[in-house]
């Protein structure tokens, strides 16, 4: 029987040491931490996503700053909100997928390496590939933590990641393939030839691609552990990557969809302000 990796566990476990490090800090400075979103546009998906990150907000004790952007501002508005928010705010995050005007390389970079929570600027990046991270992307940490929270080896394992994501896949496999973890990564993605081969070794695959029930029992190895991030809307459902059919008796342990990664994923965003604020 497949052991269901459940985000709320995990998710309730970082937001203790969350909580625990936001209430040190409105003790010592008599207020609240701030946390700044900024929202270009009226992407459903992303409207959502920042309403649920407000409310995960209000339970820890931060003060939720959501500046919302029309779909045609420019990057000399998004800079303006950045500057004045960067005097009042602890953190700031400004939430993908952003419209086709902006440079998104440009756009991250403006937010100082201190406040960015997201852990996507190139400052912070830099310190992830030099093997010294200081702030993971948010996606990323959760699944690292999912792994630690049920005591899922990585020392030696196969781990395949599809796709090839700045929020996923880039700084994920640097980390797993670290001296922290000792992985043996391969990344496949889009132009991976004879891709069911890849995934077949897989101890462990991560899927982060976003198509619906891309993957089923054929992909995998018999006892791997599944990971499933990705997320796509067909019709009027949200479905993730992984169609999880007969694995009931086939995969040893599988994160499901939804009730998996999405849970952590927020609160791994708060654990990044906790350690900003530190």
């Amino acid at each position: 029987m497949e052991k269901l990796l459940l985000g709320k566990p995990v998710a309730d476990f970082l937001d203790k040491n969350s909580q625990k490090i936001i209430s040190e800090y409105t003790s010592k400075f008599k207020k609240q931490p701030i946390l700044t979103a900024i929202t270009v546009g009226d992407n459903p998906a992303s409207l959502l996503y920042v309403s649920r990150k407000e409310d995960k907000a209000k339970e820890l004790g931060v003060t939720f700053n959501w500046i919302k952007l029309s779909q045609d501002s420019s990057s000399g508005e998004v800079l303006d909100v950045i500057e004045k928010s960067k005097t009042i705010s602890q953190g700031i995050i400004i939430q993908l997928p952003l419209p086709d005007q902006f440079n998104f390389e440009e756009i991250v970079n403006l937010i100082p390496p201190d406040l960015d929570v997201d852990g996507l600027s190139t400052h912070n990046l830099g310190y992830l590939f030099s093997s010294t991270p200081k702030i993971i992307p948010a996606t990323s940490l959760a699944i690292l933590e999912l792994l630690k929270f049920y005591d899922i080896e990585t020392e030696d394992k196969n781990i395949v990641i599809a796709g090839r994501s700045r929020l996923v896949s880039s700084p994920l496999s640097k980390l797993l393939s670290s001296k922290m973890y000792n992985a043996n990564v391969t990344v496949v993605h889009s132009k991976t030839t004879n891709l069911k081969n890849y995934i077949n070794q897989a101890d462990i695959f991560i899927s982060a691609i976003g198509k619906g029930k891309i993957f089923n029992k054929s992909f995998f190895k018999e006892k791997a552990v599944i990971i499933d991030v990705g997320i796509s809307r067909v019709g009027e459902k949200n479905l993730g990557d992984i169609d999880p059919t007969n694995l009931e008796e086939y995969v040893v342990a599988r994160s499901p969809f939804p009730g998996g990664v999405g849970p952590i994923t927020v609160s791994a965003l708060f654990s990044n302000l906790a350690e900003l604020i530190k």
